[in-house]
């Protein structure tokens, strides 16, 4: 700047002294009269031979002039002409330097703009100059201070390696690309005052030759980086909690699985290689349990859930070795993913959904079981009395039937009235059917031998179109049970099977065989949980109209058939028998295709069972009294009572009767000694047979007693409260007199009259 004022200043005095030489030469051609001759100074002239150089400034250079002075007086033109020569001179000389400031001043102008810019730029930027061969610092800005903490005078001349930081190994070969100018753009580390390392993108701008200087401009990476980490922390966490979710997801992108995470291989069976690029119907049934297409359910879900609304249903997969897999399916669009983008989290929900299907099965059978337990006692209370009507009834025409000749008129009238007593009196048991609260009287059963000779019984009754196929294993197992009461329960199903078909042609199948049933068998057989254990599996297939689910649901309901001629007591008492073996029923039935019962019983080996067979023994005429025992009989029905009396004291027997339980047990008390037997019913007013035989007991702990009632022995298991027999009503006088005589035989009888006075 004080150069350039020097130079102004000289400019102007050159300026001052041309305008004075001006002024010279002009004075005296003014003071010259027009008519006197003028003559020229003896200076003037000499001056004005002499050559006298000028140098005038321009664009920092000197031209010279020679001024050639010739004489004035002479010529007035060429006076005049070199005066206005001069100042065209000063003027000329005058724009130029005045030309030359402007640019001075412009040149300022730039520089001290650029350095404004330089200074104005928000990101950290610094000048390099090579120009002794090192990078050094030759410019910095306010941001690259900030950011390095550190004074421009610290930085203005230090090497460029002094505040950059890219590793020992690549710290030359960085230098040298800056060097060469092959480095436009990288990522460093900047050094900062506290020796503390900030990351930084930097570009370069290498300036035009012959200048050896770099433009280097950084960008604070710290926030980015730290934003960068954010973000890929954040989708590590993802890709955990995705990849280690315990459920099945699956990401849907246009309907093709495009991500699968770790459990959806582990439940499906497969890889999540194996999963990505198939669409879900690919690894399903072609049909849902509920009946729809899985393609078309599923396209309607996932368009479902592209529409925003979330979509929760069940779906069945079928998994690599051909298991199904029931998963309860959540669907939901992702749209910050894409607009084709849904999540599906399937949570595997098979066992849960087995469960619940059994809990709906148990909760059924409870359901049966207490409808059949409320028609039971219904039933039960109708049949006791009624079974004690057709006792008299039996009892007193067997007695007139004793008196009448045979062959007569009387006979056979007195013959068909307990025929049909007794045939009203198995229509009765099978009522008590429904009373069963306990377990079957127990025997072994040899079911093969009850399958031939019931099919044996029914086939010729029924419609020669019917054919039966019979596929009964050999060494079919037995089963701990009553004998009759199974025989009912195959001919109720083979009775049903032949009226499904009708008369058409059909064909009724029947199979048995020997099973071990666990928990995965009754899982994949769709049998309700039962015991693990040997079992016999008893078939009955038809060909006929088959069920409707509404039927099928009610089938087994006490009263509920679908003929109109039907009592709806067979498969009743088939579903309480079953039950009440240990066993169970199912039933698989298409309509116009046909039904099949399938019955699952406990079973017993065969060689277990012949082993501890017993015979069952075969009565002849009615047994006598050998020594005129005494019976007591206690029994509130006069009609059932009064024929008991007649039997037994027509067999040699001493017999005592009573109506009333309370008046037995004085004549109990007075006559112990003396009485060998006491027939006792079950249900009779102000106290009921066990009870009595409980203060029989008191009286004497020896008494021996026999339990008769309406319901069944299921219901009266007589050998565990002490009796020594049990007679069902209604009886015959057969198993009257049998039982009585047998039971006169035991040893509790024969203790029952002891020498000794009771000690209560």
């Amino acid at each position: 700047m004080r150069r350039e004022a020097v130079g102004t200043q000289y400019a102007l005095h050159r300026i001052v002294a041309l305008a004075a030489v001006a002024v010279l030469l002009l004075e005296p051609t003014s003071q010259v009269h027009a008519t006197t001759p003028v003559s020229a100074s003896p200076q003037l002239v000499v001056a004005a031979n002499v050559y006298e150089p000028l140098a005038f400034p321009r664009d920092g250079h000197l031209v010279g002039f020679d001024v050639d002075l010739v004489n004035l007086g002479s010529d007035r033109l060429r006076t005049t002409l070199l005066v206005l020569g001069g100042i065209a001179l000063v003027l000329l000389a005058v724009f130029l330097l005045a030309s030359r400031e402007r640019a001075a001043r412009a040149a300022r102008d730039r520089a001290a703009y650029y350095q404004q810019l330089f200074a104005a730029v928000p990101e950290p930027a610094l000048l390099v100059d090579d120009a002794d061969g090192q990078l050094r610092i030759e410019a910095v800005n306010g941001a690259l201070c900030t950011l390095l903490a550190r004074k421009d005078s610290d930085l203005l001349g230090a090497t460029l390696g002094s505040i950059m930081f890219v590793g020992q190994a690549d710290m030359s070969k960085t230098l040298t690309s800056l060097l060469d100018r092959s480095l436009t753009s990288t990522r460093w580390q900047f050094v900062a005052s506290d020796r503390s390392l900030i990351p930084v993108e930097v570009m370069m701008s290498n300036l035009p030759g012959p200048s050896k200087r770099a433009l280097i401009v950084a960008r604070d990476l710290r926030d980015q980086l730290k934003a960068e980490q954010t973000v890929r922390t954040a989708y590590q966490q993802y890709h955990a909690l995705f990849d280690e979710a315990p459920d099945p997801i699956l990401i849907l992108s246009n309907y093709v699985i495009a991500q699968a995470n770790t459990a959806a291989g582990r439940v499906l069976g497969t890889t999540t290689e194996q999963l990505m690029g198939k669409i879900v119907p690919d690894i399903s049934p072609a049909v849902q349990p509920d009946g729809r297409l899985s393609g078309d359910a599923m396209r309607t879900f996932e368009d479902q859930a592209l529409a925003g609304q979330a979509q929760r249903f069940d779906w069945a997969f079928v998994t690599h070795d051909g298991r199904q897999v029931i998963c309860e399916a959540s669907l939901k669009s992702i749209p910050s993913a894409g607009a084709s983008i849904v999540q599906g989290i399937f949570r595997d929900v098979t066992e849960q959904r087995l469960t619940e299907k059994r809990a709906r099965q148990l909760e059924k059978e409870l359901l049966q079981s207490q409808k059949m337990e409320a028609v039971g006692r219904l039933a039960g209370g109708i049949a006791h009395d009624f079974n004690n009507l057709m006792g008299g009834i039996m009892g007193h025409a067997s007695l007139l039937r004793v008196d009448a000749t045979e062959g007569t008129e009387l006979y056979q009238g007195l013959d068909t009235i307990e025929h049909t007593a007794r045939r009203a009196a198995e229509l009765t048991h099978r009522l008590l059917s429904f009373s069963r609260n306990g377990t079957p009287t127990i025997a072994d059963v040899d079911v093969g031998g009850v399958l031939a000779d019931t099919l044996s019984i029914a086939m010729p009754g029924f419609d020669k179109r019917i054919v039966l196929v019979q596929s009964i294993s050999p060494d079919l197992a037995y089963v701990p049970g009553d004998r009759t009461q199974l025989e009912e329960v195959i001919l109720n199903l083979v009775i049903n099977a032949r009226d499904a078909m009708g008369h058409h042609d059909g064909t009724l199948t029947v199979d048995a065989c020997n099973v071990i049933i666990d928990e995965s068998f009754c899982t994949s057989h769709g049998v309700p949980v039962l015991p693990n254990g040997s079992y016999v599996q008893i078939r009955v297939s038809d060909t006929g109209c088959g069920l409707s689910p509404e039927a099928r649901d009610h089938l087994f309901e006490p009263f509920f058939t679908t003929r109109p001629e039907g009592t709806g007591l067979g498969l009743s008492i088939v579903w309480r028998v079953v039950h009440d073996h240990g066993g169970t029923i199912t039933v698989a039935s298409v309509p116009n295709q046909g039904t099949t019962f399938t019955l699952y019983l406990p079973a017993v080996s065969r060689a277990e069972a012949q082993e501890r067979a017993r015979q069952t023994p075969i009565f002849g005429s009615l047994p006598r009294s050998i020594r005129g025992e005494s019976v007591f009989i206690v029994d509130d029905e006069d009609v059932v009572r009064s024929v008991a009396v007649k039997v037994l004291s027509s067999l040699g027997y001493h017999v005592t009767d009573t109506a009333d339980p309370v008046n037995a047990l004085a004549i109990y008390k007075d006559s112990w000694r003396s009485i060998d037997l006491v027939l006792i019913d079950m249900m009779m007013p102000h106290m009921n047979g066990k009870d009595l035989f409980e203060k029989l007991r008191e009286i004497n702990p020896s008494v021996a007693a026999i339990l008769m009632s309406g319901y069944d022995a299921t219901d009266t298991p007589f050998t565990s409260t002490g009796f020594v027999a049990f007679i069902p009503k209604p009886y015959t006088l057969q198993e009257l007199a049998t039982r009585v005589r047998q039971s006169l035989s035991t040893p509790a009888a024969r203790a029952s009259n002891p020498s000794e006075e009771p000690t209560v």
